[in-house]
């Protein structure tokens, strides 16, 4: 049987308290992860040109996945007490291995649209009557083959099988929202074994998820663009106020990007925090089992 979720007003209240008691105790994390994504900034600047430094980038990028997880563990430690193993490390070693896989779950199923889109626009287009292959390679051709879409109306087509594309992985994004609570709560690997539990919840989840996640989101990553425009960094900003593509980024120096790119991931601490808060408030409701407070770190 489904558990009854509280009104959102009341999971939101939880969810915010959450936040709000982990962001001091969890700062040494933040820290540490701000300093790993400008470590990963500071590898993908050199390894930009294809040189030796691309396998090393790779070995940062896992690291600072890794850092993230060990965040998150001691995030979700800290929100719930009674959850957990002995060490912080293994904790996070799950929540590392959980997260590839579900990375690895979207990728794939991020490759398999991409393809259906590329191959789905190439027969729109054909079927509009023009033929991309007079101007390949050339700016031109992309705003051509748009021209020919929005023209033949098929252009409406493809934005509402997008629309609907991307509803899906939100849609998947919230059946698995609670993967890395479980995972620490649980004390062992979870991934789809919180899919049950917010069957018949998803409506309600999803409107907690827009008002502390997406929208929160938004609004810091606009923050955090405009910092880094404003620092010299190609964002959004660079397009809008620049009308061409950016440039600007190119000629600062490969410690300083990554300073910068540090502190971009500060200003987003608030969307992780609320993320974890609500997380957990979810788990609290809707997870049918409940570590024994007996066994803890057992």
């Amino acid at each position: 049987m489904s558990a009854v979720l509280p009104k959102p007003a009341a999971l939101m209240r939880d969810a915010l308290t959450n936040a709000r008691s982990i962001a001091l105790p969890t700062l040494p994390g933040l820290l540490l992860f701000a300093a790993a994504m400008g470590g990963q900034s500071w590898f993908n600047r050199l390894a930009a040109d294809g040189s030796s430094f691309m396998l090393l980038w790779m070995c940062v990028s896992l690291v600072t996945i890794f850092v993230g997880c060990f965040w998150s563990a001691d995030m979700y430690r800290k929100l719930m007490p009674d959850s957990g193993v002995r060490t912080v490390f293994v904790d996070a070693g799950r929540l590392f291995l959980a997260s590839l896989a579900v990375y690895g779950l979207y990728f794939i199923v991020g490759f398999l649209l991409t393809l259906f889109f590329s191959i789905f626009a190439g027969i729109l287009i054909g079927t509009a009557g023009y033929d991309p292959s007079e101007n390949a390679g050339s700016t031109e051709a992309v705003w051509e083959s748009i021209r020919a879409l929005s023209n033949s109306g098929g252009a409406v087509l493809l934005y509402i099988l997008l629309f609907v594309a991307a509803a899906g992985l939100v849609w998947l994004g919230l059946r698995l929202f609670l993967f890395g609570a479980a995972t620490v709560g649980e004390r062992r690997l979870t991934i789809f074994r919180s899919w049950s539990w917010t069957s018949g919840h998803v409506s309600r989840i999803a409107l907690l998820w827009v008002v502390l996640q997406l929208a929160p989101w938004i609004v810091l990553t606009l923050l955090a663009s405009g910092f880094l425009h404003l620092m010299g960094v190609d964002t959004i900003f660079s397009f809008t106020t620049a009308g061409q593509a950016p440039s600007g980024d190119v000629a600062l120096p490969a410690g300083l990007y990554a300073g910068l790119t540090s502190a971009g991931t500060l200003i987003m601490a608030p969307f992780y925090w609320l993320g974890h808060g609500l997380a957990v408030t979810l788990y609290n409701q809707l997870a049918p089992n409940r570590v024994d407070p007996d066994a803890t770190f057992g």
